[in-house]
């Protein structure tokens, strides 16, 4: 018989060879292949436990052979959570358990259609997708401001797509079923012939469209394609019409509408037939969009219907009689009337807009201390006296010391003009400091506002320097015009005209004397001051409310396991249940297209069934053809199967891997501690770290993201024995994306074979991509090749035992020997104590002494963190075999006798120590 020593060292001399031998063999080849073809194939816990062998091969492949008999006990480990302290596998002392649990996706894998960190995810985008809107429509406004005053011809709008988008917008036309012949044709037909292009084949809306350009009929302009009244009403339609929630520039339009157009209503029918004005009021009041015409009117003439409803506040903010007539007996006096302080509004507001457009192209200090409507605005916005000299500006613009002297540091920072007056590469202003430029000159706007409609005389309003300097600053009046010369121009029509400011005098309602006029209207301007102030408060919050309810609603319906397949999750809301409430609601399908940037047109219901049910990480599938990260994106989302039903999400690593991971990190964090305090606060902190852990690999969406992250990456190479600081983030990468299949792979040819174990174990292609690819409904690919690796070893030691128990005990030690953390692991699997015992020649009766004892005996022997050390590890089985053959006298050697008599000696040395 050949001696222990030697067939260790021949098998263990290439470890993969020998496995192969045993891999070749017909028996072995025709269960493995049994195993690989069907063990993804069964349907759950009881069909696994019921099918002989598949459940018999696993069941070696872990060594809990002589367990198979016990299937009911197997079925609580099988089902055991590994993420819970608590649960069965986990309370067993036996580590295999836990092992052979992990390597199943029975407990740890829960099917969700869209997990709670998913579901975050995309309310989050869906939430931040209407905020956005008001950005994007800014931003494609200002686009617009610009680039259409460049336009020379009717082509180069309807060839530049992002002009000709906006303007189609705006008029509500969807610009994928417009042509531009026919485009041009509209945009160059005459309103205003009944028989033009755009009246004769046109709609409403392109007519409105046709209305707001003056380009010939060839196609030419006449210096610009619109006017600046044109150009502003095409931005109005489009901040209007295209957002789908009232953003702040609809609200600054809406406001400045109602203002405008309040003081020319004459009844309550009048002013219940403009829409707009209408729901102005309701959103101000917080009536609710839904609250009727013929409620609102009431609520207007009958105050006893309106004290019902709790709207008293509305009644009272207008002067309409019980038959809805305007109730003249409730005059008052105004500097101005509502209409007046609108059309105020809106003149700043262009200020404002030109200025923002002007300000990117000035290059030099100068260019915009010449612009006198500029310096005028620029005094108005930082609160800067209208007197103050050019050269004064200049200086504060271009010299900090002589800025801080003013007090005017933060005038001088929101510029970047350098101090010979150039400006430095982001220009005489960044985007975000005209922006805030544009807030403090909305402050004006609003102060304005607020204090007009109290002045009883001209007087008042010459005496507050803020509200002249707002209208020197919106009617381009001089900056060095007196006070006096205002006060005349606003009381004195001849002197107004002479001075060419008339436009200022027809703007108020002061009399010769500067007393204000009498004006009578459903509203005194104080009272559309309040209706303003409130629509200001609470514009928002009904659309806040429907988003509120929108996501409510989703929640609802995604939850306590409603949506099992795609079928469910594309039911609307009328047909999913029979609450009627969440009716006009967004249905789950309409919501997650809008969180990602789609619409029912790039999307329609039917290719959304085969997105779900198409694997988002397979780069040969539909989805990866689409080419479009929104509908990539969307998809990873949820977590469908091919079949529609609900799956596992996709994440770097499984449940079980992860709870894999923690388990061994721990115990190699406290290896070869003793009791005490030491030892707890490093279980403690390793606590710690695989909760860390936890909570970022779930977040991991690539490789890059993985490797970016040293604390994750190291976190994996500790808890599989490896030294962090051996492997840096290039040669990770190039392991974790070798081709596992090429024998001459990185990761096959060079890299530690622990690898193979750890790269199997994540969810990542060979482009470090997330896949579907390696998750198995019942076994993960890598914990197969664990399987199928298991068995082979398992029957390689059966087969060596056979003919030399020696043998298959250092086989087996040298498998076990990384996941021995404690010297009670030893002592508690009696193959392990044999090996050691028979190693360092320790009597056998040594089992019977305590076992505490036992521990502080073979301590003396071994240490347990050696057994990480592959090296050590075979050097200790060496020995083993070595002592074995001696001991069974199997061939022995003079080296034998040697190592036998050091061994005799190191015992009766150590028997002696402890006399």
């Amino acid at each position: 018989m050949i001696s222990a020593s030697m067939a260790y060292t021949i098998l263990s001399g290439d470890m993969q060879k020998s496995l192969d031998r045993v891999a070749s063999q017909t028996t072995v080849k025709r269960e493995a292949q049994y195993y690989e073809e069907n063990i993804n194939k069964v349907k759950d816990v009881d069909d696994f436990l019921g099918n002989y062998k598949l459940y018999s091969y696993a069941m070696k492949a872990y060594g809990l052979e002589d367990m198979t008999y016990a299937k009911a006990f197997m079925k609580k480990v099988l089902e055991s959570d590994l993420t819970d302290a608590n649960s069965f596998a986990n309370k067993l002392s036996d580590s295999r358990y836990k092992e052979f649990a992990s390597a199943f996706n029975f407990g740890t894998t829960a099917t969700d259609p869209q997990s709670d960190a998913q579901e975050t995810d995309m309310l989050g985008l869906y939430t931040q997708s209407y905020a956005d809107e008001g950005a994007n429509a800014a931003t494609e406004s200002n686009y617009y401001s610009t680039a259409i005053d460049r336009v020379q011809s009717v082509t180069g709008l309807t060839s530049n797509a992002r002009l000709r988008t906006y303007v189609l917008s705006a008029f509500g036309i969807d610009p994928t079923y417009v042509s531009n012949d026919y485009l041009s044709k509209v945009l160059t037909s005459d309103v205003n012939d009944p028989d033009s292009f755009v009246n004769a084949t046109g709609n409403a809306k392109y007519k409105a469209l046709a209305a707001q350009f003056s380009f010939n009929a060839d196609g030419t302009v006449n210096g610009t394609a619109q006017t600046a009244d044109q150009k502003n009403a095409v931005i109005e339609q489009y901040n209007l019409t295209v957002p789908s929630i009232v953003t702040t520039k609809a609200a600054e339009y809406n406001k400045a509408y109602y203002d405008a157009n309040i003081g020319s209503i004459t009844s309550v029918d009048q002013l219940i037939s403009d829409k707009r004005l209408t729901s102005y009021i309701k959103a101000a009041y917080g009536t609710g969009a839904d609250f009727s015409d013929a409620g609102l009117k009431r609520v207007l003439t009958d105050s006893s219907y309106a004290s019902m409803l709790g709207f008293d506040a509305i009644t009272a903010a207008f002067n309409f009689n019980s038959d809805g007539t305007v109730d003249t007996t409730k005059a008052g006096y105004a500097a101005q009337t509502s209409a007046q302080i609108g059309a105020t509004a809106t003149a700043a507001n262009n200020i404002s807009s030109a200025y923002a457009t002007k300000i990117a192209d000035i290059t030099t200090v100068d260019e915009l201390i010449a612009d006198t409507k500029m310096t005028s605005y620029i005094k108005d916005a930082y609160g800067i006296s209208q007197s103050l000299s050019d050269a004064d500006l200049r200086s504060v613009l271009t010299d900090s010391s002589y800025a801080g002297l003013l007090g005017l540091q933060d005038v001088h920072d929101a510029f970047n003009f350098q101090a010979d007056g150039s400006v430095t590469s982001d220009g005489a202003q960044t985007i975000s400091q005209t922006r805030l430029a544009g807030y403090s000159a909305n402050d004006n706007l609003n102060y304005y506002r607020s204090k007009i409609s109290t002045l009883s005389n001209v007087d008042d309003l010459i005496a507050d320097t803020k509200l002249t300097s707002f209208i020197k600053s919106t009617y381009s009046l001089p900056s060095t015009i007196s006070d006096a010369d205002l006060k005349s121009i606003l009381t004195d029509p001849s002197f107004a005209a002479s001075s060419g400011f008339s436009n200022v005098k027809e703007a108020f309602n002061f009399a010769a004397d500067g007393s204000a006029a009498a004006m009578s209207g459903p509203q005194s301007t104080q009272q559309t001051t309040s209706v303003d102030t409130l629509y200001s408060a609470h514009y928002a919050d009904e659309q806040q409310a429907e988003i509120d309810s929108s996501v409510a609603n989703y929640k609802a319906r995604m939850a306590d396991d409603k949506v099992t397949n795609v079928t469910d999750f594309l039911r609307t809301n009328l047909t999913a249940d029979t609450d009627r409430s969440n009716d006009s609601l967004p249905d789950l399908y309409q919501m997650a297209l809008r969180s990602y940037g789609l619409t029912e047109q790039d999307v329609p219901r039917s290719m959304m069934r085969t997105l779900l049910q198409s694997d988002p990480y397979d780069p040969k599938g539909y989805v990866a053809s689409l080419k479009d990260e929104r509908i990539t994106n969307m998809v990873r989302a949820f977590n469908f199967d091919t079949d529609g039903k609900a799956t596992s999400e996709v994440q770097a690593v499984s449940t079980a891997v992860l709870a894999k991971y923690g388990t061994t990190y721990k115990s190699l964090a406290t290896l070869g501690m003793a009791s005490g305090p030491l030892r707890d606060k490093a279980s403690k902190d390793a606590t710690t770290e695989v909760d860390d852990f936890a909570k970022k690999i779930v977040t991991v969406k690539s490789l890059d993201d993985f490797l970016d992250d040293s604390t994750l990456t190291d976190f994996v190479l500790k808890a599989n024995g490896l030294e962090p600081k051996d492997y840096d983030k290039a040669t990770l990468k190039k392991i974790f994306t070798s081709d596992t299949t090429d024998a001459n792979s990185y990761l096959n040819k060079t890299a530690p074979t622990k690898f193979k174990e750890i790269v199997a174990d994540f969810n990542f292609d060979t482009s470090g991509n997330l896949t579907r690819s390696k998750i198995g409904a019942i076994q993960n690919v890598g914990a197969e090749e664990r399987t199928q690796q298991g068995y082979l070893q398992m029957t390689l030691e059966t087969q060596q035992g056979e003919s030399n128990d020696g043998v298959r005990l250092a086989l087996y030690f040298a498998r076990k020997a990384p996941s021995i953390t404690s010297i009670y692991s030893l002592i508690g699997d009696q193959a392990l104590f044999q090996v050691i015992t028979t190693a360092y020649s320790l009597p056998t009766s040594m089992s019977n002494m305590d076992v505490d004892k036992q521990a502080t005996l073979l301590k003396k022997f071994i240490d347990v963190s050696d057994f990480q050390d592959p090296e050590k590890v075979d050097k200790l089985m060496r020995r083993f075999t070595a002592m074995y053959d001696l001991k069974n006298n199997t061939q022995t050697s003079p080296a034998l006798t040697i190592m036998s008599s050091y061994a005799s000696n190191a015992a009766s040395i150590n028997s002696n120590s402890r006399r």
